[in-house]
């Protein structure tokens, strides 16, 4: 669903407390729906829900595009019940207004153009520090969105109680939780960040990842009402209590310009009802179109409404009715994964990723990997790191703050038609190339590479399950091939991940010769290399995998065969912002930018120490030199 904005200013907001007389569950909007007219002395009639605060009170807020007084009567099932005493007067701008679409990116009411970048926070995970601390530290460096669930272990889920031992009514939420994500929502205001509000996350609806099922309130076992925990999308009871929750959410909190958007659920994929059961997509798909279109019923501010799921999830289906794309990746390869992906029909941006496994000192350089990935591909959105406890620990608000200087100085916010550029880049020495794939769990799209590379999309469609010919997922497997031209002899390498449970074989051919079978049993743990000879000229490689089932190719490393960096960047003919990266960028000549012959304004940003350095550089065939980059940089150029 497009959200096309039209410029204008919002008031408020202003909240409205009474005490209401009423009967049975004051949660319920089918016991008792109340809602509150605002009537201005302009003569402009405002409608809005009114929510729950206990105590036998009700509240409404309202933010108006009209400013002014305005007299509050509250109805409870379409009856004038109470009319508050005093007037309310409106007359505070909102600074935007609030997130909608415009073309191809984000924007605000007013026009301003938003960019997210950021990181999850999903709960408190960070020592002696709340969500709400976290929310205030990313917005002083640089970050303006966050992503955050409403999950019962930290105490934001209004249904399903951290304390086991705390027993809801029937389809009564808990104020506790309603009360902590007032405090979350003040201090995301405050901290100018933007996030997504995660109503649903897949743990309470699955028995096999990351399941919370067994604890769940709504468990037959547990004296609730669903069997199975793949009915939520389809139990008529499970529908009333899930809007009861997004009513009540709407009400509550739709009126403030933090919230970037309403997530219906977090990785989606890994319920039961697909995971277990791919044919019922169709159930999951009908259940986000009906709350979707629930919450856009309820919502006067015209929240975006999306959900989330990883890269290979078959839930295509379940975006259909979304207001934009949000995949998650958590791959071998970062940048290919991002910057190697292309949305197609909608907007989107990657809502999570995280690094390879291996060492934690990868991390930083992955973040960059992220950001810069999704920023130069066009996506509407920067990726977003999933690790926040690992932010402070591994020294990474500082990449935040260069971010958060290069969208704001490089021009890219005034440049909506900039597209991705396959740059290659050469250097006076050559070092290794480490090939990685960027797919997820997936079928390759990607069967063959041939060097030198300088697209992103073939890596992000390549898969590193490869899949046995004679095996298991025989419908996705195909032989791999790799071709290059080596100067010398050389050896290349495979780095070997996980080992299906029911074992793989790698047989590797140099130019038609069989040059090694490397098998695993059932079993085996695998994260070990496998390297063969090839010799001088051209080189062609093949895999092929004739075990039981799949094994994991992490990468492939040919020595001498790539620059000292790489480079990888947007353009639209006239302005382009590419980053360069490597071990040594002090000599470079980057091809493919795209851009007219011509001298062009450069400012050159430090991603390593954060500097900017002002310059000019001839372009000549879309091409440059430069003799002093540092060794990761973002360069600006602008005629």
């Amino acid at each position: 669903m497009l959200t096309l904005l039209a410029a204008a200013t919002w008031f408020g907001p202003v909240s409205v407390t009474m005490p209401i007389a009423f009967t049975g569950n004051p949660y319920d909007p089918e016991e008792n729906d109340i809602r509150v007219e605002f009537v201005g002395t302009n003569g402009v009639k405002e409608s809005r829900l009114a929510y729950f605060v206990g105590e036998g009170k009700f509240a409404a807020t309202l933010a108006t595009k009209s400013g002014g007084s305005y007299k509050a009567n509250f109805y409870r099932n379409g009856k004038l019940v109470a009319t508050a005493p005093d007037s309310v007067k409106i007359d505070t701008a909102l600074p935007h207004g609030y997130i909608g679409i415009s073309g191809s990116r984000f924007s605000w009411t007013d026009g301003t153009p938003y960019f997210p970048v950021g990181y999850n926070y999903a709960w408190r995970g960070v020592p002696n520090e709340t969500v709400a601390q976290g929310l205030t530290k990313m917005g002083a460096n640089g970050a303006n969105w966050a992503r955050i669930w409403a999950c019962h272990w930290d105490g934001k889920n209004p249904f399903f109680p951290a304390d086991k031992a705390t027993k809801l009514k029937g389809r009564e939420l808990q104020q506790e939780p309603l009360q902590m994500w007032d405090g979350v929502i003040a201090a995301a205001e405050k901290a100018d960040v933007e996030f997504q509000f995660v109503l649903f996350h897949h743990g309470p609806y699955s028995t096999t990842t990351d399941s919370n099922w067994r604890d769940h309130p709504w468990n037959k076992a547990n004296g609730g009402f669903l069997a199975d925990p793949t009915d939520f999308f389809i139990d008529p009871e499970a529908k009333r209590r899930s809007k009861i929750w997004i009513r009540y959410a709407t009400a509550r909190y739709g009126h403030s310009p933090a919230i970037m958007c309403w997530e219906l659920f977090n990785e989606v994929q890994w319920v039961d009802a697909i995971k277990k059961n791919p044919t019922r997509v169709g159930d999951v798909a009908a259940w986000h179109k009906e709350m979707g279109n629930y919450i856009r019923s309820l919502d006067p501010y015209h929240h975006l409404v999306t959900s989330s799921s990883n890269e290979a999830g078959g839930t295509a289906a379940v975006f259909e009715t979304m207001d934009y794309e949000q995949p998650h990746t958590y791959p071998s390869n970062v940048l290919a994964a991002i910057g190697g992906t292309t949305f197609k029909g909608k907007l989107g941006f990657f809502g999570e990723f995280g690094p390879p496994a291996g060492p934690e000192s990868t991390y930083r350089p992955h973040v960059r990997d992220g950001l810069y990935g999704g920023m130069l591909a066009g996506h509407a959105g920067a990726g977003q790191f999933w690790f926040w406890d690992q932010v402070d620990r591994r020294g990474l608000l500082a990449d935040y703050a260069i971010a958060r200087k290069v969208i704001d100085e490089s021009g890219l916010l005034g440049h909506t038609q900039a597209v991705p550029v396959a740059l290659s880049v050469e250097t006076p020495r050559v070092g290794d190339l480490v090939l990685a794939p960027g797919a997820g769990w997936a079928k390759s799209q990607t069967t063959s590479i041939a060097l030198p590379l300088s697209d992103l999309k073939k890596l992000g469609g390549w898969s590193p399950y490869f899949q046995s010919l004679t095996g298991n997922n025989k419908g996705w497997a195909s032989p791999f091939t790799l071709t290059f031209n080596a100067k010398a002899p050389g050896k290349i390498t495979f780095g070997i991940g996980q080992i299906s449970t029911g074992g793989g074989t790698l047989r590797v051919f140099v130019n038609g010769t069989q040059a090694s079978d490397k098998k695993w049993d059932a079993g085996a743990r695998g994260r070990e290399t496998v390297s063969v000879d090839y010799p001088a000229g051209p080189v062609t490689i093949r895999l092929e995998n004739h075990g039981q089932d799949w094994v994991q190719l992490n990468s492939i490393t040919v020595p001498g065969q790539a620059p000292t960096a790489l480079a990888h960047g947007m353009s639209d003919g006239k302005w382009a912002l590419l980053r360069i990266v490597g071990s040594d960028a002090s000599h470079v000549q980057v091809k493919g930018l795209n851009l007219a012959d011509g001298t062009y304004k450069v400012r050159v940003f430090d991603l390593l120490k954060g500097g900017t350095r002002d310059t000019t550089m001839l372009v000549e065939g879309g091409s440059f030199s430069a003799k002093w980059l540092p060794n990761e940089c973002v360069l600006a150029l602008s005629k």
